[in-house]
């Protein structure tokens, strides 16, 4: 019997100019792929413009380039709405501790309730019985279950195959 029995998940994730948001690091994309009634349902991804630029090498891993985001709407715009959204809804991440460091600093900046109610895919992974991965990396995880992540680094895609992940894994979690 599985212990995850909500009707409902919000699967996000995050693409940030860097590591910290301690140093300046921003969130430059958020991506939700919703888990309803253990079916994938609406997945989207928004893209935020920074206050900073984004670097090269970011770029290179992410291909969100500093003209894609000119014109998108800055977090103080786009992060209220996203936790009005998120409720109560427990989320789901992959490196959970990544992304809610990132949306837990910014959402207290912005005077916003945290959020606490997290599922961390990497973290079932290690309980995972079935899983014998050469690491937890999402990747490695998609290409040992044959999950197929069309563009990995992009928020939309990462939190569609970790939507799956999780529907692949949670029956198999001790």
């Amino acid at each position: 019997m599985s212990k995850y029995t909500d009707d409902k998940y919000i699967v996000v994730d995050l693409e940030t100019t860097g590591l910290d948001p301690f140093n300046g690091c921003e969130i430059i994309e958020i991506g939700v792929t919703e888990i309803v009634n253990n079916q994938i349902g609406r997945n989207y991804s928004r893209l935020i413009k920074p206050k900073g630029i984004i670097p090269s090498h970011i770029t290179d891993i992410t291909s969100i380039s500093n003209e894609m985001v000119q014109d998108a709407e800055s977090l103080e715009t786009v992060l209220p709405n996203f936790r009005k959204y998120v409720g109560n809804t427990t989320i789901i991440a992959h490196n959970a501790k990544f992304d809610l460091k990132f949306l837990n600093y910014y959402l207290d900046l912005l005077g916003l309730e945290p959020i606490n109610n997290h599922i961390c895919t990497l973290e079932m992974l290690k309980k995972c019985k079935s899983y014998k991965g050469k690491n937890k990396k999402l990747a490695t995880a998609c290409e040992y279950y044959n999950i197929v992540n069309e563009h990995a680094h992009r928020a939309n895609s990462d939190t569609l195959a970790t939507a799956k992940l999780f529907l692949t894994i949670k029956d198999d979690v001790e």
